[in-house]
């Protein structure tokens, strides 16, 4: 099973978007994907279920806190009606998870690499964590359980450098999880710009992967998330559905997977 963080230090970059759409292409191909939602914000679980009370659900605090059901699918919530989509649903009680774990109360931070393990015994073919802005308990958690790490991002000034930053500190986890690497930093919101222009060129004469595919700007995008669907859903001929399309078959294609997937 493929694993993967969907991560940057920064909000309002994307992150989310890109963990839907991923996660529509690769339904639509037939893959058996785990969405885990990282964020106590609940960006990715209201999408899918506005009317969700984290109060009677299993939610991702809980298997930090050992506190679910020894069968990972117990925890989840079908997204599709094929069921080859499973969501393990964010809650507000991250946010005291991060301090409790800085009393050294929280469950594992291996957790969530039980329950990677888990799915992956039972067949499932990615898993996708949806994570918060910055290291907290959970995006650890995730990154202790990633093969790889996706970092959507806005092109500015702050950015370039914050995202060279985070990389650092991603490579540093290795030592604890030798498997996990950056994939690549997807740009999005792309536009036009002599600004943008001279940050990308900026970006890929940095050190990181780059993908080559970015995602450009389009109000498709901000309506896609009010009408609850993948943007290729929403709008299927838009230059965001398009891009996505084009950015998914470059990243499986890059790791190795077969064309059937995109």
């Amino acid at each position: 099973m493929k694993t993967i963080a969907i991560m940057n230090l920064k909000g309002g970059v994307g992150k989310t978007v890109t963990a839907i759409n991923l996660t529509d292409a690769l339904r639509r191909g037939g893959r058996r994907v785990v969405l885990v939602d990282c964020d106590g914000q609940m960006s990715l679980t209201r999408f899918y279920f506005p009317d969700l009370d984290p109060d009677n659900t299993a939610t991702v605090a809980d298997v930090l806190e050992g506190q679910t059901e020894p069968v990972w699918s117990d925890s989840t919530i079908p997204v599709d009606a094929g069921g080859l989509v499973q969501l393990l649903p964010a809650s507000s009680a991250l946010y005291g998870l991060d301090v409790r774990a800085l009393k050294s109360s929280i469950h594992s931070i291996n957790s969530l690499r039980d329950f990677r393990d888990a799915a992956a015994s039972d067949g499932m073919d990615y898993m996708i964590f949806d994570c918060p802005p910055g290291f907290t308990a959970a995006s650890c958690a995730a990154l202790m359980a990633a093969d790889e790490v996706v970092v959507p991002m806005v092109v500015d000034g702050f950015s370039v450098w914050g995202v060279s930053d985070m990389a650092a500190q991603i490579d540093s986890m290795r030592a604890a999880n030798p498997a996990v690497r950056v994939a690549g930093v997807l740009i999005c919101q792309w536009h036009n710009s002599e600004v943008v222009r001279q940050g990308e060129a900026l970006l890929r004469g940095l050190s990181l992967p780059v993908f080559t595919s970015v995602i450009r700007r389009t109000e498709k995008v901000p309506e896609s998330t009010f009408s609850r669907q993948p943007v290729m859903d929403y709008s299927p001929r838009s230059a965001a559905a398009a891009d996505y399309r084009a950015w998914v078959w470059e990243y499986l294609m890059e790791g190795g997977a077969d064309r059937g997937e995109v």
